[in-house]
């Protein structure tokens, strides 16, 4: 009978699964057989046009410091990367070369963070990904293995339901709220406590500046706002559930019709009983009823090592 162990050279490669995303970096480290030997975590580093060297620069450092916590050699003989911002050739292409630049490893493959994440949720089963994290997207694979995506074009052109634009509903409830257009809400004096600021205008000068990043991180005040049942922020959920759920939609038709669709979670925003989660549960049930969500842990890191594992 065959064996499924990997053999004694293939347990000594030194393998790094890279989850290289909008909010922070993940790398795993493992030889040969998938046992993590370690874990080390890092700040952003999601692709832009032209930023290879950057994102690289930064897996570099992380995964410099989980060889070192697992006292194996670098450089490695193999890394796959899920990045975010890495959805086409030319950056995919930029980032792997610039990682190996780095000396960190030999050879480098690059994915998009979604279609690694497919693998960490499903394996090699079909199944769609849903993230809402900084921004939003998701991705499937068909029963035949190609892989669709829906969504995830960047804050300028979309993310609906995502942190940003969730962020950006923040403020326009506060500016509402401010000169009397909207609803009464507590999502000015949120912001303003939260970013340590006194007055309307303070919180003016501060959106004039800030980066897409900092905005998403004020989506969870209004999390915050709908759990504690404020109508306002209650309403932004419902509607960035129903933006959220249509990417969902979108994908169904690459499933057989009348089938269960299983639908992982993924990204800060769609953490367990989260309000968000909760309403995108409703709208999917009213969406697409043959939606299932599944309750696993996504793991994007791993799903990257098990690629490499693949070659």
């Amino acid at each position: 009978m065959p064996s499924n162990h990997p053999a004694p050279d293939q347990r000594r490669r030194v393998l790094l699964g890279v989850d290289a995303g909008a909010s922070h970096c993940t790398v795993v480290v493992a030889h040969g057989g998938l046992d993590v030997l370690a874990r080390a975590d890092g700040p952003a580093a999601a692709m832009k046009p032209g930023g290879g060297a950057v994102s690289a620069a930064v897996i570099a450092d992380v995964a410099r410091r989980v060889a070192a916590a697992a006292n194996v050699p670098l450089p490695a003989d193999f890394a796959v990367v899920g990045a975010a911002g890495a959805g086409r050739t030319q950056e995919r292409d930029e980032l792997a070369a610039a990682l190996v630049s780095t000396g960190v490893t030999r050879a480098a493959r690059v994915l998009p963070d979604g279609e690694v994440a497919l693998r960490a949720a499903f394996a090699s089963q079909p199944g769609i990904l849903l993230n809402a994290g900084t921004g939003s997207v998701a991705f499937a694979r068909d029963a035949s293995g190609h892989i669709h995506r829906s969504g995830g074009f960047g804050w300028q052109l979309g993310d609906e339901g995502g942190g940003y634009w969730l962020g950006q509903r923040a403020l326009d409830a506060a500016a509402r709220a401010e000169d009397g257009r909207g609803e009464g809400s507590t999502l000015l004096a949120r912001l303003l406590g939260a970013l340590g600021l006194r007055r309307f205008d303070d919180l003016v000068r501060w959106a004039a500046t800030a980066t897409p990043t900092q905005v998403a991180a004020l989506a969870p005040h209004v999390l915050n706002a709908a759990l504690e049942g404020e109508p306002v922020a209650q309403h932004a959920m419902q509607e960035a559930a129903r933006e959220l759920g249509g990417l969902v939609v979108t994908l169904a038709r690459h499933f057989p019709a009348g089938e269960e669709i299983p639908v992982a979670l993924t990204g800060g925003l769609l953490v367990p009983n989260s309000p968000l989660t909760v309403a995108l549960t409703k709208a999917l049930a009213h969406l697409l009823p043959r939606a299932r969500i599944v309750p696993t842990h996504v793991d994007a890191a791993a799903g990257a090592l098990q690629l490499a594992e693949l070659g």
